[in-house]
């Protein structure tokens, strides 16, 4: 009697095709998890450098600075700067900015008399006008050589946080004894109470303040330093 001989498929050959089978599969779900993550906002990837000085003004106030080293544009009406720092008795102060919105309302500080106004932004930090026309503003502002915010150059408007792309190479800082309108009013400078730190007139030097900046599109920390106080 003949003998039939079933041809059979090899353990070797079943596992390859198994293995075949699981890229396909696993292939297949990465491309349609990918097809789903196009439609998230993508975050902008930065290098920024950050200083913070108790001194750093020109009339010797504090100012913190944040130079934009490489990496992506930054449109800072989508983004937000936290600080956050501890003093010596242990309390812990936090402060949030982001680009102004017109029901925001701001504190105006005249100095050296001490007295205060209150008075709301416009939106987007468009121009405000306060008694005799003087403009007020919201920072950090875009630093730009021969133009100041609140001046008289032209370009003051772009110069307010919200409204200016930071780039590469770019300079944005907060500065308080630049936060008025430098024609004064009644003799008296006006300050806005509106602290990048908060408290940041109880820093000492070697104070430790962490400082991020956080894409509101996305939810993602763009920027996590922690920044120590100089003189």
């Amino acid at each position: 009697m003949e003998m039939t001989k079933e041809d059979a498929v090899s353990p070797v050959v079943g596992v390859m095709l198994m293995l075949v089978v699981t890229i396909i599969i696993a292939a297949v779900v990465s491309g349609f998890a990918g097809g789903l993550a196009t439609g998230k906002e993508k975050a902008p990837q930065v290098s920024l450098e950050t200083h913070i000085q108790l001194t750093g003004s020109m009339v010797g106030a504090p100012s913190m600075i944040i130079k934009h080293l490489g990496g992506d544009p930054v449109n800072t009406k989508d983004v937000k700067i936290v600080t956050s720092w501890t003093n010596s008795t242990g309390i812990y102060h936090v402060q949030s900015t982001v680009a102004a919105k017109s029901s925001e309302t701001e504190e105006v500080y005249y100095v050296p008399t001490g007295a205060s106004a209150f008075f709301n932004l416009s939106s987007m930090n468009v121009d405000y006008d306060y008694g005799s026309g003087d403009t007020y503003y919201n920072e950090p502002y875009l630093v730009v050589a021969g133009d100041m915010p609140a001046g008289d150059e032209g370009e003051e408007t772009s110069l307010w946080f919200g409204n200016y792309i930071f780039r590469a190479g770019d300079i944005m800082k907060a500065d308080m004894n630049l936060n008025f309108d430098p024609n004064g009013w009644g003799g008296e400078n006006k300050f806005i109470e509106k602290a990048i730190i908060k408290n940041i007139d109880l820093l000492t030097e070697n104070d430790i303040v962490n400082v991020k900046l956080i894409d509101l599109k996305s939810g993602t920390t763009i920027y996590d330093k922690n920044v120590i106080v100089e003189v």
